[in-house]
């Protein structure tokens, strides 16, 4: 039995290695659990990262050797693919490689080992053990509370623990607060190519921006999206100063399980998909790997993210913007605000159930909190985002079509209207996630209304 912590952290992602810097920054002694040989062993190569909160928890992030010859974007585009692969449509914006600066490209088995790298350097001991229970106080009793956890190399207790291991977490499970089924998670499937890299700069087309860094446009080769029959996506990211090509694959785990089908086969599709092709041609396969998250799930977050003696990070609660996947940045900022917690908890000698409850309450109340508009997803899962893109292919087809034969814009648009009628249900779906949006926004605003109109009687 293994005693003396302060806090124990279980998983040495962007969040776990956050809480653990961030507590031994404040003098705790602090256990960081990691099941893979080395932080960012298990992970996919490539990922993104957001600068700003990473410098602030990291500093001389920017800088480090894991984050040489990393690119960047300067646009983005998505495609609409309908059944027929041939109908594609693209939104495309590339506002500059500036707006892009904070977005930073890298490799999470590089920049996760960094990161516990850092909070090793911080004070914190960093020990490879597979978390597989949690220890329990008066266990089954109104006064019950976490007290450590059990591993596959022996137990280890703190007053504070805090779940940062992913997903599929073992201890969210085990205390009840997290219990995701296939709604939530989406699968990833990511084949990793090496191409030399001046053949792959020629082909993404990169310049360098003013601070040194590669810039190309991810909008040449779209992130293709679709729903035949389950819902999925696919991109392609290079990276020209490694010589590195990253193909992924998502798709949601229910529509793909319910369809029967094996997401090697819409990878093996994309591949195929001539942009693609020549992206990588000449390359050598030479990794694949697969992970889970949580995009476009229909359940959101979970309904309580704490119990006295344990706080759940990142994706062990199901953080992570339900739309647009990304999750790093909540899991730092939520680690960090944990590992603060702990603190003031050490320091007051407080560790009551209301202590642990402020911090589900802070998120709640932040910009987390805002983030969680999960009928979005929806929107897409059920099949109204089909129906609109298809509505839109009829009219603009019937449309072009038309006007090859010298038919009037009136004529056009009289003669079309009614393709649009089969996506009006789907349109009607959309306003309960508006107002969800919108009541937020007023909720904001008011309070920001408020604050002026004192302001100004002042």
């Amino acid at each position: 039995m293994s005693k003396g912590y302060d806090l124990i952290v279980v998983g040495a992602g962007p969040g776990g290695t956050a809480a653990a810097k961030t507590a031994a920054d404040k003098g705790l002694k602090v256990l960081l659990l990691e099941r893979g040989r080395t932080p960012g062993d298990k992970n996919m190569s490539g990922s993104s990262l957001w600068r700003g909160i990473s410098e602030e928890i990291f500093p001389g992030f920017s800088e480090a050797a894991c984050n040489k010859d990393m690119p960047r974007f300067k646009g983005i585009a998505m495609q609409y693919v309908l059944d027929n692969d041939e109908k594609t449509y693209t939104l495309g914006l590339a506002p500059g490689a500036d707006v892009f600066r904070n977005n930073m490209l890298v490799f999470r088995n590089e920049t996760d080992k960094w990161f516990a790298e850092q909070a090793v350097k911080a004070g914190a001991e960093l020990k490879t053990a597979l978390a597989q229970d949690l220890i329990w106080e008066n266990k089954g009793t109104e006064h019950a509370r976490v007290k450590g956890v059990v591993t596959d190399v022996g137990n280890f207790e703190a007053p504070v623990t805090i779940d940062a291991s992913g997903l599929h977490s073992i201890l969210a499970r085990r205390a009840g607060l997290a219990k995701f089924g296939m709604d939530k998670v989406m699968l990833a499937v990511k084949y990793v190519y090496r191409l030399d890299p001046e053949v792959l700069r020629q082909r993404v087309d990169t310049y360098w921006d003013t601070d040194g860094v590669e810039v190309y446009d991810w909008g040449d080769t779209p992130v293709q999206f679709g729903s035949t029959p389950e819902f999925f996506s696919a991109h392609a990211v290079a990276y020209p100063g490694r010589g590195i090509v990253d193909i992924t694959t998502y798709q949601t785990l229910k529509e793909m399980v319910r369809a029967r089908i094996n997401i090697h086969q819409r990878a093996q599709w994309y591949l195929n998909q001539t942009k693609i092709k020549r992206l990588i041609e000449g390359g050598e396969f030479i990794q694949c790997n697969f992970h889970c998250l949580s995009a476009f799930d229909t359940v959101g977050y979970v309904a309580k993210s704490y119990l006295p003696g344990l706080i759940l990070v990142g994706d062990a609660g199901g953080f992570a913007n339900p739309c647009d996947s990304w999750g790093a940045n909540v899991a730092q900022w939520q680690g960090r605000m944990a590992a603060e917690l702990a603190a003031e908890m050490k320091a007051k000698n407080d560790y009551s159930e209301a202590m642990f409850a402020k911090y589900e309450k802070t998120w709640r109340e932040s910009w987390v909190g805002e983030d969680e508009v999960h009928e979005i997803s929806r929107f897409f899962r059920d099949g109204s985002f089909d129906k609109i893109w298809k509505a839109v292919d009829e009219f603009s087809s019937f449309a072009i079509a038309g006007k090859f034969e010298n038919m009037s814009y009136v004529s056009l648009f009289i003669g079309g209207l009614p393709k649009l009628l089969p996506a009006l249900p789907a349109f009607l779906e959309m306003p309960m996630t508006i107002k969800k949006i919108s009541e937020g926004a007023v909720k904001k605003a008011g309070g920001l209304m408020g604050l002026l109109s004192a302001l100004k009687a002042e």
